[in-house]
C-alpha cells in the first residue's frame, strides 16, 4: 500500500522566496566581485612581467652575453631574447615565449620598449637599449597596478 506524505516538502511560493533572497544577496556582492576581478587582472599582468624581468637577468647570466626585454605597450605583450650562436653573429633566440596579455580592457603603458641586461645580470644601456629605470603601468577600467625598476635593474612595485 503506498502511502504519500504531502506535509514534505517546498510549495512553489517558498521556492520563489528563496530564489528572490539569493538574487538580491548576488545583486549586493556583484560589484565588489567584478572590481576583485579588476584588480587581480592587473596583479597577474604586474607578476607576468616581473618574472619576465627576472628570467631577462638570469638568461644574460647563464648565456654570458647580453639579454633584451621587449616591452611592446601598443600591443600589450612583452618578451625575452639573446644572442645564442655562440659566435657573435647575432643569432637571436626568445627565451620563453612572448606574453601576450589579452584579457579584456586591460591596457598597458611604459616608458621603456627595450630593457638589457649584461652577462653580470646588471642592466646595460649600449645601443639600442634603453635606461633601466622604467615605468610599466597595468590599467584595467578604475584598477591600476605600477610596476618601477631602479637604473641597478632591482624591481620595485
Amino acid at each position: 500500500m503506498l502511502i504519500l506524505d504531502r506535509g514534505r516538502g517546498f510549495t512553489l511560493l517558498e521556492a520563489i522566496i528563496v530564489m528572490a533572497l539569493l538574487a538580491v544577496i548576488a545583486a549586493m556582492g556583484a560589484p565588489k566581485l567584478s572590481a576583485e576581478l579588476r584588480r587581480r587582472t592587473t596583479q597577474t599582468a604586474v607578476d607576468q612581467f616581473a618574472t619576465a624581468h627576472s628570467l631577462a637577468r638570469a638568461t644574460a647570466v647563464r648565456y654570458g652575453r647580453v639579454a633584451q626585454l621587449h616591452i611592446d605597450a601598443s600591443t600589450r605583450r612583452f618578451w625575452v631574447d639573446v644572442d645564442t650562436s655562440g659566435n657573435g653573429l647575432g643569432q637571436r633566440a626568445t627565451i620563453w615565449y612572448v606574453r601576450d596579455l589579452t584579457s579584456p580592457g586591460l591596457v598597458m603603458t611604459s616608458n621603456r620598449s627595450l630593457l638589457c641586461f649584461d652577462a653580470r645580470g646588471l642592466p646595460s644601456t649600449n645601443a639600442p637599449c634603453e635606461l633601466a629605470d622604467a615605468q610599466i603601468i597595468f590599467t584595467a577600467l578604475d584598477k591600476a597596478d605600477t610596476l618601477t625598476t631602479a637604473s641597478l635593474g632591482k624591481i620595485l612595485r
